[in-house]
Order: structure tokens, then C-alpha cells, then sequence
């Protein structure tokens, strides 16, 4: 079962000063769970499926689940850790060589059906589908938020981060592959990675030019329904010169409502695309979830990696591998699991106890898409698309009936779809270094205590009376590192010293593309609209004049928000890299029969939303794989 996030310590502190803290609030949550709360999976965990093995009584996950404790060494081919956006595409792919047998282990559960409402995402953040975690404090970074720290989401359910992220498709842009292949990273050009990702997708879309995928497991189109906040903001950067583009292909300075991981008004997680089609037809993949992997299992004397240990139900279990291991994790508890296996920085490891297998840079090299939640503008009655309560908890309803087709409010995320890419030097022919996401909000919620308003709201996305803007740093500069918990490395959370801001052109650039983004108000779309800039100084911030170098630049560190766009922390490089974790085929250094396939491997982060161009990788991957054990019979 789904678990709605609690909220109720947040609401205490307001004294149920906000929207959500009122019976509204509890009312809207409980009903996600009543109708969607569940998971269209829970037939192949509980063994109901008569597909899948009919002749072992006990079900699907009981097989595998005994398997783990009395398997035989070598009895998988590959075992993959982690079912997120590389692990579920991984498993999909590799399965498809019938005689290989492939286990896949995820920490989560089955993916619950509230993932599939569009417009429901931000009542996943803080849930049992969210690890949940937590920046480090560092004077900053997060200065209005309690304790000085941001929460950094990560799925933690099949399907990964691609079940609660807001669905964006974007490749980024040619010259971020272009920039790896340069470095050393053979097969890297965008010329090499553009096939796979034309291979995952199954584009619908009238508007996109050329052909750019079709017949691939993962449906990407338009969301139907769209507001009428989303249309005059497009015309108004277009009013300041900014083309209509198409971006969600490429990367360009331009604007437009954007492509999405969605398919009939529904997500389409990595999960829903590549495991549940394939899932009950294939019985040489296995895969047990609530599984949480501890380490890998490593011959000391051959540094041959031969399975995995995970922990579940209270009990620690070694599965084992005759081909590799393949660490799909994500870029924060990718690099945790290596640490935990000996393998990352000497001098952290030696601190820790934790015998040294390879001396590798693990964990650093951390970055992410820094933004603000502070920035909003207003918007005028005939423009607001906030509903009366009932008719909210109708849409809810109406929703949960309609037929395989979903339509309505709850069906897009509007005007949070809604992208611009631009230059903060003001170039309409560079490659941008800034993109520009919107989140709709409520006044006077915001207003009145914005610190937990932002940690704590949970209604659709649908319904708003103002607008977060979100300038959106691509090329950071600075970088960050995760270590290990130094109090419980295997079951602490790990520190994420995000290193946001470190070096101060990161936030240079931020400012002056804000103060762009805030000509729009001066357009004559937004007059029309009735829309407008709040220009009172918002809690944390309210020393500085609206508008000025400092008041920004305070909005940034007081306010501090990413996109959850974590990389680069098990980077790739060639071997002369010193700082490579990985090798351009996504092996892992100074060890044997272990790759890493996740967007920790990225060397810098693409200039987008970082989800495509994770699936992207992991196809190539597994034809990587297919390639080096001779079973690859065609060129992708």
C-alpha cells in the first residue's frame, strides 16, 4: 500500500495556517489512497499471476525469494541492483536472450497506482515511494528551510525516480555527448548515443519533425488537457524573442509546452513501459523487491565481483552471478553501495573500517540543476485555475472511473510542463545554459509561511492562483560529494554535500537570467492576463530590495531547489581519467564482472531533465553486454 505523506508536524508549526492543514488536506489524501493506493502489480508479489511459474504453488516472489537462500553459485547470469530508469530498461533488454537468467532487485515495493495520476505528484515526495533524503547543512544552501537542508527525492519503488518525477521527456543537447566523446569516451559523440534513444521511445506527436522513435516500450506525447496560464506564458517569453522550439528532442534556446513520459493522460514509468509488458512472459527474469542491497560480494584476491548480499524481512540473503553484477541504483545510493563494498576513496573507507578493495573516486563529482522556489508571480481571477474543494475531490473521483483513456484536470501537469531554454548573457545562438520550469502555487499560502508551505504541499498539480518560476542553472560549475553515514554507512542515509554554490559564477549566472525571466511581467500578454510579479520581499530576504543582485541571490541560497537531477557521482572517463569510476562501457575500474549503469556515470550533466537521457544509456548498455558476451546480432 501506498502511504500519504504526513504533513501533520509541518501543519502543528503553522498552527493549520495553510490550505493543506485544514480537513481539505487530509480529506484529498485519504482518498488517493482509497482509489489509488494499491498496485496493479500486487498479483506478481503475492503469486497470483497462473502465468508466471504454474507449477511452484507459492508464487513468483516465493521463488525467487527461496532461490536466495538455497541457490547454487552462478545459478544468474546477471543480477541488477536497482529497478529505477536504468535498472527496469536494463532488465527488459537483457531478458530478452532467453537462456541468460536475469534477477532484478529493487529496495522498494511494487509501484502503487497513485503514480500513474499525473497530476498527483507532488503528494508522493516524503512517502514510502521516496527515500526521502536530505542535504547536508553548509551556510549556503536551503537557509530558509528547517535545519538548513533541502530534501532530495528519489524513487524508492519499481520503476525508480521515473514513478515520482514530473515526467519531462528532454535528450539534453549534442554538444553535452559531443563534450564526453572529446574527452576520451569512445562511442560517446551524440551521433553514436542518438539511435538509443530513438530505439526506447514510441514518439506520438504531431508536432515533432522527422522521425524520431517509434514502436519503442516507452509511449512519449503531449499531455491533452492544458491551461490557459501555460498558453499566455509561452506567448510572453516569445514576446521578449524567444522562438517557439521543439526542445524535448534538443536542446535549444527556445520555449514550448514540452513532451512527456505519459501515454493516454497516464505516467509511463520505466516500470509501466519496459517491466509490465513483459513481465509475465518472460520467466527467466526474476525480480524481488524490498530487497535492499548491502554490498557486492567480491573475491579479495581476483577483485572478481560474484553476486550480491541484500537485506529483507529482517534477514540478509547472497544471491550470486556467473556473468556481473550491474549497480543501477541511482547517483546516491549507487556510489553508496560500492563504498560499502570497498570500493571508493581510500582514506574514507579506512575511516570507516571498511576493508579497501579499489581505491576509486566514488561519490564525488556531484551535480545537480540548482534553482529557487522563491520567485513567483500572480495570477487574476479569470486566469486562476484554483476549484472549489468539492469539485476537487470530484475530479479525483472522476478520474479514478474513467476508462483506460484518462482526460481532465488530472490527466497533464500544465503549466509545470511548460520549458524555455535560454542564455543568461542574453545569446540567441549559444548553447543555453539556463531552462526555465514553472510549478503553480497558492496565495496567500505561499505568502504566509513559504519555508513550509514548500515542504508540505500536496494537492494536484492542476489547481494554482500563482506561479513559481524556476530559472534552472544546466552547466554548473561547482560540484558536491556524497559520503557515508558515519554513524551506520549500510542503513544511514548517506551525506549529500551538494556543494551548490561553491563556486559563485553558478550563482552569477542564476541572477542574471532572473532578471530576464522577470521582463516578462512587462509584457503586454501578462498585462492582458492580469499576471504580475509579487515584488514584496519574502521571508529570509526581506534586507534586500526586490529586483537587485542581492534580493535574487538571496531568493537562491534561502530557497535553494534542484529539479532532482543528481549525477556524476561513479563518473566515467578513460583510463587516464584519474577521477573515472567507470570506463566508456561502463565498467567499474580496478575490479572485474561489475558495471554501474545509472546517471552517476555521467561525466558532466546534460543540459535537460536528466530521465531520457538515463534510459538512453542503459539501452546502450545492454547492448554493450549483448556485445561482449557475443549474443548482439544487430546494430542498434
Amino acid at each position: 500500500m501506498w502511504t500519504p505523506p504526513d504533513i501533520s508536524e509541518v501543519c502543528a508549526s503553522t498552527h493549520g495556517n495553510l490550505t493543506q492543514c485544514t480537513s481539505i488536506g487530509i480529506t484529498y489524501l485519504t482518498l488517493l489512497a482509497q482509489l489509488f493506493g494499491r498496485s496493479v502489480d500486487d498479483t506478481y508479489s503475492r503469486g497470483d499471476n497462473p502465468f508466471i511459474y504454474p507449477t511452484i504453488n507459492n508464487g513468483f516472489e516465493q521463488r525467487a525469494h527461496e532461490e536466495s537462500k538455497n541457490i547454487k553459485r552462478k545459478e544468474y547470469d546477471f543480477i541488477i541492483v536497482g529497478a529505477g530508469s536504468a535498472g527496469c530498461v536494463l532488465a527488459n533488454r537483457l531478458s530478452e536472450i532467453k537462456h541468460w537468467k536475469i534477477l532484478l532487485l529493487e529496495a522498494g515495493n511494487e509501484e502503487p497506482n497513485v503514480t500513474s495520476v499525473p497530476s498527483a505528484a507532488l503528494a508522493l515526495a516524503n512517502t514510502n515511494v521516496d527515500w526521502a533524503y536530505y542535504t547536508q547543512p553548509d551556510n549556503t544552501t536551503c537557509l530558509a528551510q528547517k535545519e538548513q537542508v533541502c530534501l532530495w527525492s528519489r524513487g524508492k519503488t519499481m520503476g525508480g525516480s521515473s514513478a515520482i518525477n514530473y515526467m519531462t521527456y528532454m535528450r539534453g543537447s549534442p554538444a553535452d555527448y559531443d563534450g564526453w566523446s572529446k574527452e576520451g569516451n569512445e562511442g560517446w559523440s551524440y551521433r553514436e548515443v542518438l539511435p538509443y534513444f530513438e530505439k526506447s521511445i514510441n514518439l506520438r506527436d504531431q508536432y515533432a519533425t522527422g522521425l524520431h522513435g517509434v514502436g519503442g516500450p516507452l509511449n512519449v506525447e503531449r499531455f491533452s488537457y492544458n491551461d490557459e496560464p501555460s498558453e499566455f506564458v509561452v506567448k510572453a517569453f516569445q514576446e521578449r524573442g524567444i522562438p517557439f522550439a521543439d526542445l524535448g528532442l534538443e536542446t535549444k534556446v527556445g520555449v514550448n509546452i514540452n513532451l512527456a513520459t505519459a501515454k493516454d493522460g497516464k505516467r509511463q514509468s520505466t516500470n509501466a513501459a519496459f517491466i509490465r509488458t513483459v513481465r509475465q512472459d518472460r520467466s527467466n527474469l526474476h525480480i524481488i523487491t524490498n530487497a535492499f542491497a548491502t554490498k557486492v560480494l567480491i573475491n579479495s584476491n581476483t577483485k572478481e565481483i560474484y553476486g550480491v548480499e541484500y537485506f529483507k524481512n529482517g534477514s540478509y540473503y547472497k544471491v550470486y552471478s556467473k556473468g556481473e553484477v550491474i549497480i543501477s541504483a541511482g547517483s546516491i545510493n549507487s556510489p553508496k553501495i560500492l563504498k560499502c563494498s570497498g570500493i571508493g576513496p581510500k582514506d574514507e573507507l579506512q575511516s570507516l573500517k571498511i576493508p579497501v578493495i579499489a581505491n576509486l573516486m566514488v561519490g564525488h563529482n556531484l551535480q545537480d540543476h540548482v534553482t529557487t522556489d522563491g520567485l513567483i508571480f500572480s495570477l487574476s481571477n479569470k486566469t486562476s485555475t484554483l476549484v472549489s474543494n468539492e469539485e476537487l475531490l470530484n475530479y479525483v473521483k472522476d478520474f479514478y472511473k474513467q476508462p483506460e483513456k484518462k482526460r481532465g484536470p488530472l490527466s497533464s501537469i500544465v503549466i509545470t510542463n511548460l520549458v524555455a531554454f535560454i542564455n543568461s548573457n542574453g545569446s540567441k545562438t549559444a548553447t543555453p545554459n539556463i531552462q526555465v520550469h514553472f510549478d503553480g502555487r497558492r496565495i496567500p499560502d505561499f505568502l504566509t509561511d513559504p519555508s513550509s508551505y514548500i515542504s508540505s504541499y500536496i494537492f494536484p498539480m492542476t489547481f494554482y492562483n500563482a506561479v513559481a518560476v524556476r530559472p534552472i542553472l544546466l552547466t554548473p560549475l561547482s560540484r558536491g560529494v556524497i559520503l557515508l553515514n558515519k554513524t551506520d554507512p549500510i542503513f544511514g542515509a548517506p551525506e549529500i554535500h551538494s556543494g551548490i554554490f561553491t563556486v559563485k559564477k553558478d550563482l552569477d549566472a542564476l541572477v542574471e537570467a532572473t532578471k530576464f525571466v522577470v521582463t516578462l511581467g512587462e509584457t503586454e500578454v501578462f498585462k492582458k492576463a492580469g499576471a504580475a510579479f509579487i515584488k514584496t520581499p519574502i521571508d529570509g530576504c526581506k534586507q534586500y530590495q526586490w529586483g537587485t543582485y542581492d534580493y535574487f541571490a538571496c531568493l537562491y541560497t534561502h530557497y535553494t531547489a534542484t529539479i532532482y537531477h543528481p549525477v556524476g557521482t561513479c563518473k566515467m572517463g578513460p583510463s587516464c581519467d584519474k577521477e573515472a569510476v567507470v570506463d566508456p562501457r561502463f565498467k567499474v575500474y580496478k575490479v572485474k564482472k561489475l558495471r554501474v549503469v545509472d546517471a552517476s556515470v555521467m561525466r558532466n550533466i546534460v543540459r535537460g531533465n536528466t530521465n531520457a537521457p538515463t534510459i538512453m544509456m542503459a539501452e546502450k548498455a545492454s547492448d554493450l553486454i549483448k556485445e561482449d558476451y557475443k549474443v548482439l546480432k544487430y546494430n542498434s
